[in-house]
């Protein structure tokens, strides 16, 4: 008997035929092919998913744009009409606010025209006779020239006419001495008085260059001479 676990000793190995070599050749290959091609359709539609999730993606980004898109022209839209708007409240209340002045300065017109007239027809007072109403002196460019108008009224009774002159007295400085200047001069035609219920006279007077006004004093005298009213304020009037 032989002892095959003892060196030495005859070892017989299987021996294969080429044809069966051949054989597990061409299974392994075919074995390899297949699973090559497992892993190429595995790739194939793993990429085909991976695609198609890639363009859902973007088909859902674009949706997504095109909504914004719209939203920012909507608010655009909505921005406009609101400027608008508020161009319109904004030329509304312009209007208005020049609408409202007018009617305040006519208002206070009417009211000086009431007084006005009232000091003529009714005075507070209850006192007869010539009254200064009001003087405003304006400049003329930058001359030392001016603009006056002086009105006279005369309340409570007018059965007469009021004949006279008015003249002006204009008290200030000159050559850091005071001095007064007398309008109209001497030698200069008066200005004269003639009304009923009320009168409105208007001129034109010129101050020395070196002269600064400081007081003017209006003089209403009769023909005969005498003070009729006087009333004297401070310069400068507008």
């Amino acid at each position: 008997m032989i002892d095959l676990n003892k060196p030495g000793d005859l070892v017989i190995k299987p021996r294969y035929s080429p044809r069966i070599k051949l054989l597990l050749t061409v299974i392994l290959a075919v074995a390899l092919l297949a699973l090559a091609g497992l892993i190429y359709n595995y790739g194939l539609n793993r990429a085909g998913f991976e695609r198609e999730s890639a363009e859902q993606a973007q088909r859902a980004l674009q949706e997504d744009i095109r909504q914004l898109r719209e939203k920012n022209q909507e608010l655009q839209e909505s921005l406009a009409r609101a400027q608008r708007t508020v161009q319109m409240d904004q030329a509304a209340y312009q209007d208005l606010d020049k609408s409202l002045k007018a009617s305040a300065q006519e208002i206070v017109k009417l009211r000086e025209e009431l007084n006005f007239y009232r000091n003529i027809i009714s005075p507070v007072d209850k006192k007869t006779g010539l009254r200064i109403q009001n003087l405003a002196i304006e400049p003329i460019g930058t001359s030392n020239q001016f603009r006056y108008k002086l009105v006279l009224i005369q309340a409570l009774k007018h059965e007469s006419t009021v004949h006279g002159r008015a003249s002006f007295e204009i008290s200030g400085i000159q050559v850091g001495e005071d001095a007064v200047v007398r309008v109209p001069a001497a030698n200069e035609r008066p200005i004269p008085v003639n009304f009923k219920y009320f009168q409105d006279i208007e001129g034109k007077l010129e101050l020395p260059r070196n002269f600064q006004p400081k007081r003017i004093k209006v003089i209403i005298t009769t023909v005969g001479g005498a003070s009729m009213a006087e009333a004297t304020y401070n310069w400068p009037l507008v």
